[in-house]
């Protein structure tokens, strides 16, 4: 891999940058203006991979040996030709892969395999990113800025005794392998204290001075909230002033080393949400202080997700966007992980709304993690571990992705009566009562992809299609409508279930028109209803199949 253009850069330019100039310049004003699929991507960092503080010490051996971090660094560079590499290292109030004087390091038995090398000096996250520069790849310490696994019990007792006012009560674990005083004691930090933010900064301040990283990212997906619930939609100066104040830091130390660091940001899917949990992105992107943001949800790909909202901001101001992408596609059947053809159809949606490229989160889910317990020895990896960081070199071109076959999937992340731990997700989804009849319900969904006419598929026997599974009896006729445009009920093949349980699923070819590159909507009416059937129609899932040409293009 060529080196990172910021390491092209030369050090006297690098010299006069202060930390209020490291913005890029502007894009003209009426960039936001452009439609989808008529922004290409900025600079050259297109893949950032955000390594999960488990997912390669759970398969390390026991103790760990430097050789096995800095191979899971070559088959980061190699295998999956990742730009940046965020690994987490603090999180629950634990540093991770490095010791600081401000904190304690992380208890579980999957780090502890990492102490041997501690003691002898030789610091994992030093190993990481100088493997990192010599594959030519950037290396950004990952910071999770309210963790609630709930496994460090002790530190929350502790300032339970010490400083009461500085935990989140409020905020239960995610886990269900959390500790159960974890629930007695809580498992989140409150960032109205000026003494977790001051505890915070002098951890990051330790590390940005004593290791030579490009840059520190923050988490807030893991978890985002951050302030009590009834305050956090008023907190913005508070995470605001915390945020500025690291940068200023930052460049402090990248003034004096002589070249730039990073700040990134890992976010709720959309503006709105980012507001209501306390986190005023606009004024960090405007201000300059985050050079790249990461939205995505918690823990699933979003297919849908409005990310030109941040794009078209961003274009203003010099900052990056890279939308997250998960090894899950949603919650009810989160044992299900992505395919290359469904990472290649949420690539084509990202880069559609005018983004630099992705990030991913959870990845490793595709091969592990697979965790031992004290005293076993080190496991091998699984057979998908490293082959399967390959699909994300498919990822990198935006312009050869409509030469593939692409798999484009809308299903509720959280459930259909679901929010996701932030409240803030909602679901599309149509809901039909029974009476009256003829009650149109819409599905809005996102395909940045140009679907051939039916005149120019008839030569070939692989058609786009678009598959819905609605909530109906033997006896409904529904009527199906795409961009207003009626779909014959003849041209749309029906499946029964088993149980009236279940839903229907029903497919049909389609074509542009009546499809279009961006958003389209399915409308569903309810015309005729089944004698027996008292419970409302309903739609939670579609999804679209796209053959590849290579002669498809964006508008």
């Amino acid at each position: 891999m060529s080196s990172h253009p910021w390491y092209r850069v030369a050090i006297s330019a690098l010299l006069v940058f202060t930390s209020t100039s490291l913005a890029i310049p502007a894009q003209p004003a009426d960039a936001s203006k452009l439609a989808l699929g008529s922004q290409q991507p900025r600079g050259e960092r297109r893949l950032i991979y955000n390594s999960d503080l488990s997912n390669t010490t759970c398969h390390l051996s026991e103790p760990a040996t430097a050789e096995e971090l800095r191979e899971v660094v070559r088959n980061y560079a190699r295998a999956g030709q990742i730009d940046t590499l965020v690994q987490e290292v603090w999180h629950q109030g634990w540093s991770t892969f490095w010791r600081s004087e401000h904190c304690r390091y992380d208890s579980r038995f999957q780090h502890k395999r990492l102490i041997p090398l501690l003691d002898r000096g030789q610091v994992p996250l030093e190993i990481y990113l100088k493997e990192c520069h010599r594959q030519g790849m950037e290396f950004i310490a990952g910071i999770r800025m309210n963790d609630r696994h709930g496994h460090n019990p002790d530190l929350f007792a502790q300032l339970t005794r010490d400083h009461p006012r500085w935990v989140l009560k409020e905020f239960k674990p995610t886990s269900r392998g959390a500790d159960p005083r974890s629930r007695e004691y809580g498992c989140a930090l409150d960032y109205t204290q000026q003494g977790v933010r001051d505890w915070l900064f002098r951890i990051l301040s330790e590390l940005a001075k004593r290791y030579n990283i490009d840059g520190i990212e923050f988490n807030f997906t893991r978890m985002p909230e951050c302030f009590p619930r009834v305050d956090a939609a008023s907190s913005h100066p508070i995470m605001t002033g915390f945020v500025r104040r690291v940068r200023q830091m930052l460049g402090t130390v990248e003034r004096a080393r002589g070249r730039r660091l990073v700040l990134g940001v890992r976010v709720l899917q959309d503006l709105d949400a980012c507001s209501q949990v306390g986190l005023d992105l606009p004024t960090w992107i405007r201000e300059g202080l985050v050079q790249y943001v990461a939205p995505g949800d918690i823990g699933f790909t979003e297919f849908n997700a409005p990310y030109e909202e941040f794009a078209q901001l961003a274009r203003d101001h010099g900052c990056f966007i890279y939308p997250q992408v998960e090894a899950r596609l949603q919650y009810v059947r989160r044992r299900e992980h992505q395919t290359p053809a469904q990472y290649r159809a949420v690539a084509s949606n990202i880069y559609g709304a005018g983004c630099d490229g992705l990030s991913t989160q959870n990845y490793f889910l595709h091969w592990g993690p697979k965790f031992s317990g004290p005293g076993e020895s080190g496991l091998e990896r699984p057979k998908q571990y490293p082959q399967a960081l390959k699909t994300l070199t498919q990822l990198r071109d935006p312009g050869a992705l409509s030469a593939t076959d692409r798999h484009f999937v809308f299903h509720p992340l959280w459930g259909p009566q679901g929010r996701g731990p932030s409240r803030t997700y909602q679901p599309e989804k149509i809901v039909l009562p029974r009476k009256p009849l003829n009650r149109p319900g819409a599905f809005r969904f996102r395909l940045c992809a140009q679907l051939p006419s039916h005149s120019a598929a008839r030569n070939t026997n692989r058609m786009p299609q678009l598959l819905f599974k609605p909530h109906i009896r033997r006896g409904d006729t529904v009527a199906i409508t795409i961009n207003g445009q009626a779909i014959p009920s003849d041209l749309i093949t029906f499946a029964w279930p088993d149980d009236d349980a279940s839903p229907a699923t029903a497919r049909f070819n389609l074509f542009s028109p009546p499809a279009v590159y961006g958003d389209n909507t399915l409308t569903m009416q309810l015309t005729g209803s089944d004698p027996g059937a008292t419970e409302p129609v309903s739609l939670f899932e579609i999804e679209v199949t796209v053959p590849g040409s290579p002669t498809s293009t964006a508008p």
